[in-house]
């Protein structure tokens, strides 16, 4: 079963020094994010990349009303 979540442990990540090691580290454990963030990359280069808007955030709008919450919506 896929999982929405890539768990990088505490150790790895203050063990890679470089951007390669990382990549290594992913292409082995979830191949296909680092896909993902190479197909975003070369969307990014070409001008062609979205800005991403987490869709669970609330607005401005919605936070300056009295009693609201960002924890709780």
């Amino acid at each position: 079963m896929k999982s929405d979540v890539v768990e990088i442990p505490c150790a790895v990540l203050s063990s890679i020094e470089t951007l390669d090691e990382l990549k290594d580290w992913l292409t082995a454990r979830s191949p296909e994010v680092l896909a993902e963030l190479c197909a975003a990359r070369k969307e990014d280069l070409a001008g062609e990349f979205q800005p991403w808007k987490p869709h669970f955030l609330p607005s401005l709008s919605e936070l300056n009303q009295p009693g609201s919450s960002p924890l709780n919506p």
